[in-house]
């Protein structure tokens, strides 16, 4: 499976779901994040309150909650 394939596997796989993104770093949260709503999936944030990427996130147009309700709010969770 290449890259692509394997990328449209995750697309399909989360299709009319809502994902929780835990943790919002740039070196995979916040890559994975805007990933997957590029190709339409419902992403949520979940970040420690006070978290230094909480701004952040809410500045690319995510919306962030606590980690414990961002799961809560999700199908999937990742942890990042």
């Amino acid at each position: 499976m290449n890259d692509k394939e394997f990328e449209q596997m995750i697309i399909n796989c989360y299709r009319n779901k809502t994902i929780a993104i835990l943790g919002y770093q740039d070196n995979g949260g916040q890559q994975r994040a805007q990933f997957l709503r590029n190709h339409g999936i419902d992403v949520v944030i979940g970040l420690r309150i006070g978290d230094e990427n909480w701004e952040t996130a809410k500045n690319d147009g995510f919306t962030v909650l606590p980690v414990w309700e961002a799961a809560q709010a999700a199908q999937v969770a990742q942890v990042w």
